[in-house]
């Protein structure tokens, strides 16, 4: 198959411009690169509208140039191929536990917690102020979690207390050693400031994971990654150093 040869074809300037969020919410599309997410996506369920990729290219793929392949992919020398994925209808399973970004703003730590979300088959939400879930980079940080785990955009606390406990992690001041409520949603806030102070007021419990060493701070993914995997353990499981 002859490449497309221009970076300026239709196809090519359509697919970049999903790099845009109002172009992604408007369209409910994605991008998603190399064969190893593409194929996790497309297990998980992930509608996916076109293929590009370099020459040679498999049936079904369309063949662009080194340069439109970029375009699309957003980076100097991307291998492929970049699929455009239709974004799922965001939704919430009240029987699970929630992980959830007040705030968390970096893709690369917004996708680390999806993808801790999805390991723990927990759902995820997100409030204002946070990276968006189906931007590209967030999507290739969460290894295509967004596609195999309950997610979607909360307005308010006030949302999630109807059904789950709320518990907030935090740098200090932890109120409880457990919790025995389930499901419950876990909050976690952006690395530099954690939550705001009203947030961890409203919350049920606050936690606090104990460092020993002289680190000051755990970054955000990684705390929640402990505060998950404690939280998933079977009935009589504690929260190390509260």
């Amino acid at each position: 198959m002859e490449p497309v040869r221009t970076h300026r074809a239709k196809s090519v300037v359509e697919a970049a411009l999903l790099h845009r969020a109002r172009e992604r919410r408007e369209r409910g599309l994605t991008l998603v690169e190399g064969p190893q997410l593409i194929g996790d996506v497309t297990a998980a369920g992930g509608v996916v509208r076109e293929v590009f990729g370099l020459p040679p290219v498999d049936s079904g793929v369309k063949a662009v140039d080194a340069r439109a392949l970029a375009r699309i992919a957003g980076t100097k020398t991307p291998r492929g191929p970049v699929a455009v994925v239709e974004i799922p209808v965001e939704w919430l399973d009240p029987s699970r536990n929630l992980l959830v970004s007040a705030g968390v703003s970096d893709p690369g730590n917004m996708g680390a917690l999806i993808r801790t979300a999805a390991a723990f088959d927990w759902g995820f939400a997100y409030m204002a102020g946070s990276a968006d879930p189906w931007a590209p980079k967030t999507v290739r940080a969460g290894a295509g979690g967004q596609f195999q785990t309950p997610m979607a955009r909360i307005g308010s606390l006030g949302e999630l207390a109807e059904w789950v406990t709320v518990a907030a992690v935090v740098g200090e001041g932890a109120t409880a050693a457990g919790i025995s409520e389930r499901p419950v949603a876990l909050l976690v806030g952006e690395e530099a400031h954690g939550l705001a102070g009203w947030i961890v007021d409203a919350a049920a419990h606050r936690l606090t994971i104990d460092t020993p060493g002289k680190t000051e701070s755990l970054n955000v993914a990684v705390a929640a990654g402990i505060a998950v995997h404690e939280l998933s353990k079977p009935p009589g499981g504690s929260w190390p150093g509260v």
